[in-house]
Order: C-alpha cells, then sequence, then structure tokens
C-alpha cells in the first residue's frame, strides 16, 4: 500500500517525464524503478531530465548524445533559437547565484539541467550554421529583456531563501511562457521537439520549487 501510494503521488507531480529520444546526462537525472524516487527527490531538484532531441547513430559518449537536425529554419526561428539559449543561459546563471549564495541541492541540480536545456538548443544552432551570439559571463547577455530579468531576479533571491524559490518559480513560469509563444511560431520539426522536451523539463522544475516552498510552510501560489 506504501509504495502504491508512492508512485501515485509521483505520477500526480509529473515526475515522469518523457522516456524516448535523448538528453545530456546530468547530476539531476534519475530513473524511477522500484522505490528509487522518494520525496526527498523533488526537494533536492533530483528529477528526470527532460529528453532534448530525437536519437540517431550510435553514442560514443553518453555524456554527448547524437541527435538529429532536420529541415531548414526561417527567420523567425532563427531568431528564437538565440533567445532560447540566452533564456536558459540566464536561468542557469540565477541558480548558480542562489546555490553559492544558499547552499540548497534544488538550485544547484536545475542549474545543471538548464545547463543541458542550453546544450540542446546549441546543437540546433549548430545544426543550422547559425552564430552562436552568447556569451559565458554571468549577467551578460544579448537580450536586454534578459539582462533586466537577470537583475530583478538576482535581487529577488538575495532577499530570503523563501524569496529565492519563489524567483525559481518565476523562472519557470516565464520560460514556460515563452516556449508556448515561440512555438506558435514553429513549423521544424526539430526545434519542436526540442522546445517541447525543454518545456516538459520547466514543468518538472516549477514542481520541485512548489515542492520545496511546501516543505517550508509556503502555499503557493
Amino acid at each position: 500500500m506504501k509504495t502504491n501510494n508512492l508512485f501515485s503521488i509521483l505520477a500526480i507531480l509529473g515526475v515522469f517525464v518523457l522516456a524516448s529520444s535523448c538528453t545530456d546526462r546530468i547530476a539531476e537525472a534519475v530513473t524511477p524503478t522500484g522505490t528509487e524516487v522518494l520525496s526527498a527527490d523533488l526537494k533536492s531538484g533530483t528529477i528526470p531530465a527532460p529528453v532534448a532531441c530525437i536519437l540517431t547513430g550510435t553514442i560514443t559518449d553518453v555524456t554527448i548524445p547524437v541527435c538529429v537536425v532536420t529541415g531548414t529554419i526561417n527567420e523567425t526561428e532563427n531568431a528564437s533559437l538565440l533567445f532560447m539559449r540566452e533564456e536558459e543561459k540566464m536561468a542557469r546563471d540565477v541558480y548558480a547565484y542562489l546555490y553559492a549564495k544558499y547552499k540548497l541541492p534544488v538550485f544547484l541540480n536545475v542549474s545543471k539541467s538548464e545547463n543541458a536545456h542550453m546544450s540542446a538548443v546549441l546543437r540546433l544552432i549548430t545544426g543550422f550554421q547559425i552564430t552562436d551570439n552568447s556569451t559565458n559571463d554571468a549577467g551578460v547577455y544579448v537580450n536586454t529583456r534578459l539582462i533586466e530579468l537577470y537583475k530583478q531576479l538576482i535581487a529577488m533571491g538575495d532577499v530570503s531563501v523563501i524569496d529565492a524559490l519563489k524567483a525559481g518559480i518565476l523562472i519557470e513560469q516565464t520560460d514556460i511562457t515563452d516556449l508556448q509563444n515561440a512555438l506558435l511560431g514553429v513549423e521544424n520539426l526539430s526545434v519542436k521537439t526540442v522546445y517541447n522536451n525543454i518545456m516538459a523539463g520547466s514543468n518538472a522544475h516549477l514542481k520541485a520549487f512548489i515542492w520545496n516552498l511546501k516543505i517550508k510552510g509556503v502555499a503557493y501560489p
């Protein structure tokens, strides 16, 4: 009975995230078998990583999967990929900062997931022969909206660990909305696949931050 209840809870929380295709292998990725996935996994952010793109060929290095990039893209999709690369980087930068400040595992694990999202988008950028205009410097972005959002989130997260978790929620909600809007203008199957799977990951991250607030006695919303 206890095991059945556990899996019912996990299913409701959306822990079981997409299984086919491929992704970067990151620290928080786990396989939900037996009783390996417990509530502690949500607390720490150890939730399954979203798949990144379609698997093909033979993987020689499990950390660098071989993925299909097919077709062509239009100018809207081109701009979208460059923006999404920076938005995922902005999320990673904020989570890395918040982990350094509070040492809460969920920030570290989700920052690694955001890094995997960045890599998935970069594979598309490289595959479509687009010039990647992002940098690896925290808080530095081509898009001015992301610069301001980074500053806002850092200031919010500096207040307290509760506010930092709420900043995480805001990041994931913003990411989901931007992905949904981007998908309205996407026709290329490879881009659609990556965006949909990143969005699945963002939804899982959102649940993890809400769960962390709950165990601290804060209901959200």
